[in-house]
């Protein structure tokens, strides 16, 4: 199942044959809501524009806990992938991270305490997107004014860095590499990726390396090349002999770096790979319409491809189905204006 945050409407759970359920709400005059599965998908955390936060357990959508985290709106909500904390973005400029846990433990109408509270303190920058390092000792959030983006150590809750990207543009993503130190963030249609430069360390091939900055003067022993070092002191007793080792090729551990805190259990059931290849068909080809006519033709041709995918049509009360997505309404705007000045030109 899946969650789907529609436009001044309620939060809506969705199944895959189709079914749904509308998330709870706080207020029903209130529809600006924020919905975030926490990490193990057994609750649904929604946030509204009064800056009240729900705890509910899913599928069952029954509350578990609430609390009111700002009097401004709440504009996301993320859970970090290790670890049990996740992060409220608010209107007031101000970034809380809590602990889940705690959360739950202080019940309904509770007042957890933020473990941290993470602001630009020059600017009172606002934040367009947050999000949590792999492993979960850092907070990123992107500035809502700028491409810039700005790093805090969650434990401390000091500014690490500040990335500035190409100036005059504006952040719309960021996303932060589930292992690796590597930032990606998107703006203007361009993806940048922030990583840090990797230096050549010749000594991690071979511990007994030396690297030098300049040439050193070396004096070569006398017997250093010879087969026979005449010079070598003789040892006493018999030398030693490499033991054998031997070496487990058949079984499986898992890499520590894909795994979650809480998952030194091995789960039989639980689905690590799935065996498919993607395949991507044109819906403007008709395909489906080709293959229908073809196989109503003659038995002897190929049949035509099935569809893998499904599609529901879900009807909500009250939703707003004309209006454009704010990402949107800018390109849309843009496109009359263009057709204005291609039909000027052919008039001229």
């Amino acid at each position: 199942m899946f969650l789907v945050c529609p436009m001044r409407h309620a939060a809506v759970l969705v199944d895959t044959d189709g079914d749904h359920q509308i998330v709870p709400i706080d207020e029903d005059s209130d529809l600006s809501i924020v919905a975030s599965f926490d990490r193990r998908g057994q609750h649904v955390v929604t946030g509204n524009s009064k800056g009240k936060v729900l705890v509910l357990s899913c599928p069952a959508l029954e509350l578990k806990a609430s609390f009111k985290a700002s009097t401004t709106a709440i504009k996301s909500i993320e859970f970090a992938r290790r670890g049990n904390c996740l992060l409220v973005n608010t209107g007031d400029r101000l970034i809380r991270v809590y602990n889940h846990q705690e959360v739950l433990n202080a019940g309904k109408d509770g007042d957890p305490e933020p473990i941290q509270k993470l602001q630009d303190l020059v600017n009172k920058t606002m934040w367009k997107k947050c999000c949590f390092s792999g492993d979960g000792e850092y907070v990123c959030a992107g500035s809502a004014r700028q491409h810039a983006l700005y790093i805090w150590e969650k434990s401390v809750g000091n500014l690490v860095k500040i990335l500035h990207g190409t100036k005059g543009e504006l952040l719309l993503d960021v996303v932060w590499h589930p292992v690796r130190p590597i930032i990606a963030s998107i703006s203007s249609g361009v993806v940048s990726l922030w990583a840090q430069n990797q230096v050549e360390n010749w000594s991690a091939f071979a511990p007994d390396f030396k690297e030098l900055d300049e040439n050193v003067e070396y004096d070569e022993r006398e017997s250093e090349f010879d087969i026979s070092d005449e010079d070598k002191s003789v040892a006493a007793g018999s030398d030693d002999q490499d033991e054998e080792l031997e070496i487990d090729v058949t079984s499986v551990d898992p890499v520590a770096a894909f795994c979650s805190s809480d998952e030194e259990v091995d789960d039989s059931k639980v689905l690590e790979f799935l065996p498919i290849a993607p395949d991507v068909e044109d819906p403007e080809d008709g395909a489906g319409a080709a293959g229908a006519s073809s196989a109503a033709v003659g038995s002897a041709s190929p049949p035509s491809k099935t569809s893998k995918y499904k599609s529901f049509d879900i009807q909500l009360e009250g939703a707003v189905c004309q209006e454009v997505h704010p990402l949107l309404s800018k390109a849309s705007k843009e496109k009359p204006s263009s057709s204005r000045k291609s039909a000027s030109k052919r008039s001229k």
